[in-house]
């Protein structure tokens, strides 16, 4: 039977009748009512949910109840209004696979609102501060400064008027400080090479706009009512938060009241505010703001004090028009939208080749939803309309006027310019948009639909964007292949900070998150030019995030998804060390600053570490072991270093050192540090002892014995040696020695202090007691080390003077020859000052090859020497010094390196962890709660307590992220 042909009678013949049943074919049936097209089901009618999500955004511009910040917290208002919903994207412990966490509950408020349910939601570019906004326009600012799940309220609204005309209908944060202060880095599109499947990226830069808090950390809260003032709520420097109003607008009358508004910077430091009200008008106007930073009162007592800020303001109205503007559309229901939905602003921006700024525009948009009980069969429809904002509008005379006789004897002057709105293009779609996002610095708006797709346009032709793939030249990551949409029954989105994935509020009031879609091919077989691309897209995604301080946890979700973890991570930070030029050469003799304060390195080393994870207790791969390790080491050393030299202004409450809190972590450091230190050597001498090992290392120089023994350590999953000949983890450990030293010294006056005073017992001085016996741990652990810290940091002085050599013997040639280079072409006194120099190539060619031992490649030739002596001589000498027995029977669970499969089976019978500041074991559940980071599963106790001192709560309050880099949240 053909697949378009119904039987008649059930699809079977009559019992006793032998003919076939008679088939109709469907595909003619319409041509017997003359009709080409095909039968379709009318619509689905827009359901009763869907319909009042349009009334809200139709009747208050501020009703956004579903909001993503860029430390990566979901906030979102439950039904009743009552209460948010705190949720984060996490790596489940188990087995590292992403997804959104359950909801947290809070209300950090009293449990009657007055001012009716929360309404509005906005996420501030600095510090995670989220505004939540009631029915009457109260605003209660929350910091997310130390968890993604609990908040600290930085301004309460008791004192906000409870009055209808102060409702919001627009908000506004404004730009955060860039640490260039001109320009923003940009880091697209990538380009691919010509000759093969690998990527350059295109810098260049965004002029930074204002106007901007003063303060690179902080920013301030806009808010226009409905009665048309503008309130600015913003923090001194000392925290205090404060605000102050500017009246726009005088509303007199219904007509006068703002429905709408949206607001952005310009290049004249001032903001534009578009405003639309009941009597169908579009209004800007522009408002200037100066803080007027001052010195306070008494500087000469207080030099180090932060100077007082008056913000003041200044505006000017700049144009108006009619948002209703019929007859402008080739939509036959332009008439019938007279309500507006949303108002936005794209920004001015630079065009770099013409050297103008574009102008600013204004987007509204309308929506037709039918009847509910309507007996037609009409469709939803929206209608995007846009206007350009002209300033510098030249006014002429009537000739007229100039002929006659008053005029034509004085020689008056030019009318003043003016500003106008001119109405563009409209664009009609069929769906209803519900929400609008500006990207790129204004290049590129997206808006979100009922039905859950998204799409982006140009902001100039409002073209659509990212449609198709485009692998020569990729401009977002939608371009490498993948799609982005949510589900059907959508009421609202929320966008991440990397825009690579979104979070949907659904109209049962569910909250479910999309990632990413690779829609290319199969990802399991993916080929090498697309995974090039892919990675390549990633790459320009995260470089971007990282510039602006943004999460990008969604990124490594995608890029779970992929096969070969393990050479996505190499290849992605290859890309990022390409774009943003991140150092990783510390192979000279540099303070140990630099190093720690280089935290884009330390976010390479974070996408090592999650990508080779697979489970809090399973296996890691070769480079996550070496690289978790290179995390811990670095927080270490930054929590050693602020412990003994905090600030001043803690020190004169209470020195870190004096508090046993403090000093009991010190301790738990110091002994994971000892226990490294014996695992490194260990590990080393099992190698010095491991003949297959030694037999990569003969008299010869065979540099690709070099390469069979990389490939060998690999086999082993052996980590030790790239941990000492890459020069940014050997540099790492090098600080590790010198803080044991430190810490030992510390212990060392402090016990000889405490000696000098009889027994202190518990029931006389507690808290003498208590830093007694924590100085003592420190002590014991310090002097009972298998390693000495100060012999083990000689021992790779050694080396790393070796590795100087080395780089010394082998790039001399090169050195040679960009001297003669010089030489035959001395350079002119108008060359270019930033042109290459011969030391500039030096240490490229030294860049590239530390690049390649952080990748875990092969060393380079010239290291087969150094590695030779390392182990022939060095190493063996050390040996004499150390007891190796005690190395190998040596307990080093602390470290949560030791992965064989028994060591992991024993771990997880345990159920226990190593806490991430302390450096000790600990079980749940226990005394404290938790907090996890959500990227790499380490955890730590949460033990904020009011008993704590200035030091323990300083330590803790550096301690906001994960040493890899990961948001903390506290476990329920």
């Amino acid at each position: 039977m053909a697949d378009n042909s119904m039987p008649l009678l059930l699809g079977g013949a009559i019992p006793g009748i032998d003919e076939a049943p008679i088939q109709v074919d469907l595909n003619s049936v319409d041509d017997l009512f003359g009709d080409a097209d095909h039968l379709s089901l009318p619509p689905r009618p827009p359901s009763r949910r869907l319909r009042r999500r349009l009334d809200e955004l139709r009747s208050r511009g501020c009703c956004q109840g579903l909001a993503w910040s860029k430390g990566g917290t979901v906030a979102s208002i439950t039904p009743d209004g009552q209460s948010l919903e705190l949720r984060y994207l996490r790596a489940k412990p188990d087995d590292a696979s992403w997804e959104l966490s359950e909801p947290k509950l809070i209300a950090p408020w009293p449990t009657h609102l007055n001012g009716g349910p929360i309404l509005h939601l906005s996420w501030g570019p600095a510090n995670s501060e989220l505004a939540a906004i009631d029915a009457v326009g109260r605003v209660l600012l929350m910091s997310f400064n130390n968890d993604l799940n609990r908040p600290m309220v930085s301004r309460r609204w008791d004192t906000d008027p409870v009055d209808d005309s102060h409702t919001i209908v627009g908000t506004y944060w404004l730009n955060q400080l860039p640490a260039n202060t001109r320009f923003h880095p940009t880091y697209s599109p990538a380009v691919k090479s010509p000759k093969g499947a690998d990527y350059t990226f295109e810098n260049s830069g965004v002029p930074a706009m204002g106007p901007n808090h003063p303060n690179p950390s902080k920013s301030a809260f806009i808010c226009v009512t409905t009665n048309g003032l503008l309130k600015m709520f913003w923090s001194q420097n000392s925290h205090k938060s404060e605000e102050t109003t500017l009246e726009l607008e005088s509303a007199t009358s219904a007509d006068d009241l703002i429905t709408h508004a949206a607001a952005c910077s310009d290049k004249t430091r001032s903001i534009y505010i578009a405003m639309a009200t009941t009597s169908k008008q579009l209004r800007v106007v522009q408002v200037a703001i100066a803080f007027n930073a001052s010195k306070p009162e008494n500087s000469q007592n207080a030099p180090q004090a932060a100077p007082v800020l008056t913000p003041s303001f200044g505006k000017r109205h700049v144009a108006v028009t009619s948002w209703f503007q019929t007859g402008m559309c080739a939509s036959p229901l332009d008439a019938s939208m007279f309500k507006i939905s949303h108002v936005e602003m794209l920004p001015a921006v630079f065009d770099f080749q013409s050297k103008q700024w574009s102008p600013i525009v204004v987007v509204t948009v309308r929506s037709f939803m039918p009847e509910a009980n309507s007996p037609y069969n009409q469709e939803v429809q929206s209608i995007i309309d846009r206007w350009e904002l002209l300033t510098d509008q030249k006014q002429t005379v009537h000739p007229a006027f100039e002929r006659s006789g008053a005029r034509r004897n004085s020689a008056g002057s030019a009318p003043p310019a003016t500003a106008r709105l001119k109405m563009l293009e409209s664009i009609v779609v069929n769906k209803i948009v519900l929400g609008v996002n500006v990207l790129s610095f204004g290049k590129v708006i997206s808006f979100y639909y009922n039905d859950g797709a998204v799409d982006y346009r140009d902001r100039f032709t409002m073209q659509e964007l990212y449609r198709s793939a485009n692998l020569d030249r990729i401009h977002s990551i939608l371009e490498a292949g993948f799609s982005q949409s949510g589900e059907a029954a959508c009421l609202q989105m929320a966008f991440s900070p990397s825009n690579c994935s979104l979070v949907q509020m659904y109209e049962g009031s569910q909250i479910r998150w999309h990632n990413l879609s690779y829609t290319l091919e199969d990802q399991a077989t993916i080929s090498d030019n697309h995974m090039s691309a892919v990675i390549a897209s990633c790459a320009m995604s995260t470089a971007a995030a990282i510039i602006h301080n943004s999460n990008f946890d969604d990124i490594l979700a995608v890029a779970r998804k992929f096969p070969r973890r393990d050479q996505i991570a190499v290849k992605w930070v290859t890309d990022l060390v390409q774009i943003m030029r991140i150092t990783v050469d510390y192979s000279e003799d540099l303070p140990h600053d630099h190093l720690i304060r280089n935290q884009q390195l330390q976010l390479c080393f974070s996408i090592f570490n999650h990508l080779g994870w697979n489970g809090e207790y399973n296996a890691r791969h070769f480079r996550s072991r070496l690289f978790t390790l290179a995390l811990s080491l670095r927080n270490v050393v930054i929590l050693i270093t602020l412990a003994s030299s905090a600030p001043s202004a803690v020190r004169a409450a209470s020195s870190p050192l004096d508090e046993p809190e403090v000093v009991n972590a010190l301790a738990g450091c110091a002994r994971w540090s000892i226990d490294f230190l014996g695992w490194l050597c260990s590990a080393l001498i099992g190698l010095l002892d491991d003949a297959k090992f030694m037999s990569f290392l003969p008299p010869a120089n065979q540099p690709q014995q070099l390469v069979n023994m990389t490939k060998y350590l690999h086999s082993k999953n052996e980590i030790a040696l790239h941990l000492i000949l890459c020069s940014s983890t050997r540099n790492l450990i090098s600080a590790v020695c010198r803080r044991i030293g430190l810490l030992d010294s510390y212990a060392s006056r402090a016990l000889a202090w405490y000696s000098g005073r009889g027994d202190v017992s518990e029931a006389s001085s507690p808290r003498h007691a208590a830093l007694h016996a924590a100085y003592r741990k420190v002590h014991r652990y310090t002097s009972s080390a298998y390693i000495k810290a100060d012999e083990f940091e000689k021992f790779i002085a050694v080396l790393a003077a070796d590795i100087r050599t080395a780089y010394g013997t082998s790039l001399g040639p090169l050195a040679e020859r960009e001297a003669q280079k010089v030489a035959k072409n001395p350079p002119t006194p108008n060359q270019n000052s930033n042109a290459p120099k011969p030391q500039d190539r030096i240490k490229e060619a030294r860049q590239h090859s530390e690049l390649n031992m952080l990748l875990v490649h092969p060393p380079p030739p010239s290291f087969l020497p150094v590695i030779t002596k390392l182990f022939r001589q060095d190493l063996t000498n050390f040996r004499t010094k150390i007891d190796v027995p005690k190395l190998y029977f040596a307990d080093y669970r602390i470290l949560e390196i030791v992965d064989t499969p028994e060591a992991l089976a024993n771990r997880k019978k345990a159920g226990k962890r190593v806490d991430m500041l302390r450096r000790v074991e600990i079980s749940r559940p226990g005394e404290f709660p938790w907090r996890q980071c959500s990227r790499c599963g380490n955890a730590m106790e949460e033990i904020t307590s009011t008993h704590h001192k200035p030091g323990m709560i300083f330590l803790l309050a550096q301690q906001r992220t994960c040493c890899c880099g990961g948001r903390l949240a506290i476990l329920p």
